[in-house]
């Protein structure tokens, strides 16, 4: 079985948006009418472990939140023929156009509720076009035909993560791993929303459990740190840092200093601008705003936070999970204002 924690450098856009590593295609699911190309299923966390702008559709209506998805963007091209299948569904995401499979998938699943292919194709096309809350119902749908089908409650757990549903997501996690318990280490995806919802003991447990997976992975210790910090405080919390001594990505040892008490702010984004500067891209820098909003909060400088939070979503990297952990921190604390 692959990992769900596999990651590469900082910097590497693996697209981490959609599907947990273990997660080949549907077609694992053997139901042959499912056609979702390896291209759709991206890793749910960059590998290595964590290389992973929008707003959930606010609609207050009876219609499905899916079916208004469809008719928004059923304009944008012509409409799907009695002749498309769930082929030409899937062939219109694997070129680019979720659009024109949200189309396609829609009309398959009006002839046939239970189509469980054009649910799936239906719903990573809906998060292409960052309609998250739709794709959770499809996914949803999914698993109710899949009880005991573990992948797929990996996906709806990041699908509910996105849409902002936290304990939805805690859920759905908890359920793969009910349904395949050696997938309870790797959920760091759990612990993050864990830590959201508060549940900061349980927050603690998981990145406990990952390091026995994932030794080497900053994030992981950082994200320990915060959930201890928000219990015990920042003090203790710094006491029981999970030591990481050959996490290489830039700038994760600079972040670990950080939050040690060993280095500071100003250093973490030093090194992450130099890093861009010598042809890294913006990875290093997004990383850097990530871990220094979160660093503040746990602070309690709640403006110097929002300060950094800010301009971590202002990259707008919707196909990497921590980007869509930087954009749901900005929606649940300008919430809690």
């Amino acid at each position: 079985m692959t990992k769900v924690s596999t990651r590469p450098e900082v910097g590497e856009d693996a697209g981490i948006d959609r599907v947990a590593g273990i997660v080949d295609d549907y077609r694992n699911f053997q139901r042959p009418l499912i056609i979702a190309s390896q291209s759709l299923v991206r890793p749910l966390r960059e590998p290595a472990v964590r290389q992973g702008s929008e707003s959930a559709m606010q609609l207050h209506t009876n219609r499905p939140i899916w079916a208004l998805a469809a008719a928004a963007v059923a304009l944008a091209a012509p409409v799907a023929t009695p002749q498309d299948t769930l082929q030409d569904a899937s062939e219109a995401l694997r070129s680019g156009d979720p659009a024109r499979a949200v189309r396609i998938a829609t009309a398959l699943i009006e002839v046939d509720d239970s189509a469980g292919g054009a649910h799936w194709v239906r719903g990573n096309a809906l998060e292409e076009l960052g309609e998250y809350a739709s794709a959770t119902e499809d996914y949803q749908q999914l698993a109710r035909q899949e009880r005991n089908e573990p992948r797929l409650f990996l996906v709806l757990g990041s699908a509910s993560f996105k849409s902002g549903d936290i304990a939805g997501s805690i859920e759905a996690f908890d359920s793969a791993s009910e349904l395949e318990p050696s997938l309870g280490p790797q959920l760091w995806q759990r612990g993050i929303s864990h830590y959201y919802a508060k549940r900061f003991a349980d927050g603690v447990r998981q990145f406990e459990t990952h390091r026995t997976v994932n030794p080497e992975d900053v994030e992981n210790s950082v994200w320990h740190f915060l959930c201890a910090a928000a219990v015990d405080g920042p003090d203790q919390a710094r006491e029981r840092l999970i030591p990481v001594t050959h996490d290489g990505r830039i700038p994760m040892k600079e972040i670990l200093d950080l939050y040690r008490g060993d280095a500071s702010p100003g250093t973490v984004l030093e090194v992450a601008e130099r890093a861009r500067d010598d042809g890294r891209g913006g990875s290093p820098v997004f990383y850097a705003h990530l871990y220094l909003g979160l660093y503040y909060e746990a602070m309690g400088d709640s403006s110097q936070s929002k300060e950094h939070i800010d301009k971590a979503v202002a990259f707008d990297l919707p196909r990497n999970y921590m980007w869509q952990v930087a954009r749901i921190h900005q929606r649940l604390r300008s919430e809690s204002d």
